[in-house]
């Protein structure tokens, strides 16, 4: 199977080659990598570690300035150390145009907003402030690999940066309404932006990758009802969008949130990333006994222990576990739950992508793993 292949097994739940195998990583840690395997390129590293997909620079106009080289509206505000972005938030510099790092938020434009007409008058970005005709040449010279783009789309992380945290909370919860003005004011800009992408990429994309943090270690930032209240149907169009378009939809999120998982997929959301497994929970086997066969799941690998401290027999056996346990639906994506991040030993990095590319076959029958070949093949010489 080459790589659209066994993402089209992936997607209707069929048993692939092998585990279909993803990359995101810190600059710092990139770096490393591509030291120790002695490459030169993002291709050659993406060969070494036999990755499927390729994520397009410009996805998120916030957090990082990899839009920079889209962007085409009024000057922003940039500085040294300190840059302001589409949104208007000031932002700390120190990742720039890192396709997987953010900057610090230092400060929103509607923090002394007092009513729904102050997110009315913002100024907010419009379609004409970007040019993405500049991802052509991403797209074809990428064009083996399962091809990841859209804008990030943070209507939660945006929002209470545009506010500050402990205000965003505080107006959730006495004024709802204005939350709701704002988030929906984001959904319609986003909804602009993401469609003026998808439409000049047409059909050279194939994943829709946007997200939110909406939980902690322990539980949802906040209530089911409220976020079902605030984020369902705006998440709903979001979707559609992309379903309309031949995308499928990755979504992020962090935390244990295995409680809006059944609206996620409801919503229309298809792949669910990173897994945080470590969080309340979000264990591999129930995952997959309430959800397998009904979302994708991307991530699993565990970032915060057993890659940071973890022994190479650890490593293999926690790839293991997880490919065998996530991936015997067929539903399985493999990459860290959150971008691998420079305090993690290369080799620790180096041993995860071998034991999933080299060490893993499935628990399962042969018969059932050549059959789904076949039929993907099959509709592919259509």
């Amino acid at each position: 199977m080459n790589s659209k292949e066994r993402f089209t097994a992936i997607c209707n739940y069929q048993l692939p080659d092998r585990v279909a195998i993803n990359y995101l990583a810190h600059p710092e840690a990139d770096k490393m990598l591509r030291k120790r395997l002695g490459c030169n390129s993002e291709k050659e590293l993406l060969d070494a570690i036999g990755s499927d997909f390729f994520f397009l620079s410009s996805r998120d106009i916030s957090q990082n300035e990899g839009f920079m080289k889209c962007y085409k509206g009024p000057k922003l505000d940039i500085k040294e150390q300190e840059r302001v972005c589409p949104l208007g938030i000031r932002w700390t510099r120190h990742v720039y145009d890192s396709k997987f790092a953010v900057d610090d938020a230092i400060s929103g434009p509607l923090e002394n907003a007092t009513d729904e007409k102050d997110i009315l008058k913002h100024r907010w970005p419009v379609k004409n402030d970007f040019d993405f005709s500049c991802l052509h040449q991403e797209c074809e010279e990428n064009s083996e690999r399962v091809i990841i783009s859209g804008l990030w789309s943070g209507i939660m992380g945006d929002s209470y940066r545009l506010l500050g945290f402990e205000n965003y909370l505080l107006k959730c919860a006495l004024e709802p309404q204005f939350i709701k003005t704002l988030i929906n004011r984001m959904i319609d800009i986003y909804l602009e932006l993401n469609d003026a992408l998808f439409s000049e990429l047409k059909g050279k994309t194939d994943i829709w990758f946007f997200g939110n943090d909406f939980g902690s270690q322990n539980g949802l930032l906040l209530s089911p009802d409220m976020w079902y209240e605030l984020f369902f149907e705006n998440i709903k169009r979001l979707t559609s969008l992309a379903h309309g378009y031949g995308l499928k939809v990755m979504m992020h999120s962090c935390g244990a949130i295995s409680e809006i998982i059944p609206y996620l997929i409801e919503a229309g959301v298809d792949i669910l990333d990173p897994v945080q497994t470590t969080a309340t929970g979000m264990n591999p086997q129930s995952l997959t006994d309430n959800f397998g066969g009904k979302i994708i799941f991307h991530g699993g690998v565990d970032t915060q222990q057993i890659l940071r401290n973890g022994s190479i027999k650890e490593i293999t056996e926690h790839v293991q576990n997880l490919v065998n346990t996530f991936g015997k639906s067929g539903g399985y994506i493999f990459a860290p739950c959150n971008s691998i991040g420079p305090d993690i030993p290369v080799e620790n990095v180096v041993a995860m992508y071998k034991a999933a590319k080299l060490k893993i076959v499935y628990s399962v029958n042969k018969e059932d793993i050549e059959c789904g070949i076949k039929s993907i093949r099959r509709r592919y010489s259509r």
